[in-house]
């Protein structure tokens, strides 16, 4: 399910979220708030009313799992309960709906990324101050934050942003903003990746292309560094053979890499690290 998450495949890792409920696998509430998540990210808010509203109406949820169902309970009975209020939205005139606005500044990552992917879709004038208003807020997830950045630029924001991740800083205007360098680097990894691997291996290519992508658009608008595309191939290839086992895919780049091991294990945990502090988004359709 995990690895379906990973490639983007989210209607066939909600069907093994499914089965894990309905078969009583693993904990139960830590499941439910995967798949809860997923439906949510899939638009599917009826479902997730009815599955919440179904368990609540037979225990409480546990302590530490209540605030957030709580929060994707309300706001999935607003998008279920009264859809007038996202094309009132389209109305230049009208205000843009305050459900919208408490969605964007949730703590729950799932609904700060709808209500972005909602300001990026309509044509109203605050949208773009508010998704400005959301970038310049400290602590924000560093893929919501180029969702974000994407939408500006679509929009031709011409007011200046400020960028800060990894200890990294940039000033630019949206409007401005030339992405092709991080187009042409990703497909630059692309093509060495796909020499190495692409017959050899389709299943570790697809999780190495995955996970390049995903660093990339995490890192956006910022490269990494150094802005070697052959060196991060095969960092994204590491992480990828490690995450499925492949022994003999690390012997060989851990050899490969012998006279600077220190530098390119480095990049290798910058990788891990980087992935488990973002938020786990199908990108494919939003770049």
């Amino acid at each position: 399910m995990l690895s379906l998450v990973e490639l983007g495949r989210l209607e066939e890792a909600v069907e093994h979220t499914n089965s894990l409920l309905r078969e009583g696998i693993g904990d139960y509430y830590e499941n439910l708030q995967v798949h809860i998540s997923l439906l949510v990210q899939l638009g599917k808010y009826q479902e997730v009313v009815d599955m919440l509203d179904a368990v609540l109406s037979e225990n409480q949820f546990p302590s530490q799992y209540a605030e957030s169902f709580y929060q994707l309970l309300h706001f999935s009975r607003q998008m279920v309960g009264d859809k007038e209020w996202l094309h009132q939205s389209e109305v230049r005139d009208e205000p843009i709906p305050q459900e919208l606005l408490e969605m964007l500044e949730s703590e729950s990552l799932e609904l700060q990324s709808k209500a972005i992917q909602h300001l990026r879709e309509i044509d109203h004038p605050e949208a773009i101050q508010k998704l400005v208003e959301f970038l310049h807020k400290k602590d924000r997830d560093y893929v919501l934050q180029s969702i974000a950045l994407k939408a500006l630029e679509e929009k031709n924001c011409q007011d200046v942003i400020h960028m800060k991740k990894q200890g990294r800083e940039m000033a630019l205007i949206p409007s401005e903003f030339n992405s092709d360098n991080q187009q042409l680097f990703y497909q630059q990894i692309l093509e060495y990746v796909s020499d190495q691997l692409e017959h050899k291996d389709p299943l570790l290519y697809e999780i190495t292309k995955q996970l390049s992508w995903t660093h990339l658009w995490s890192l956006y608008p910022f490269l990494p560094h150094p802005e070697d595309a052959k060196l991060w191939g095969h960092v994204f290839c590491y992480c990828a053979a490690e995450r499925i086992g492949l022994e003999e895919e690390l012997v060989e780049l851990e050899e490969r890499y012998q006279f600077k091991s220190t530098f390119f294990m480095e990049k290798v945990e910058e990788v891990k690290e980087l992935e488990s502090m973002v938020y786990q988004i199908d990108t494919s359709g939003l770049t």
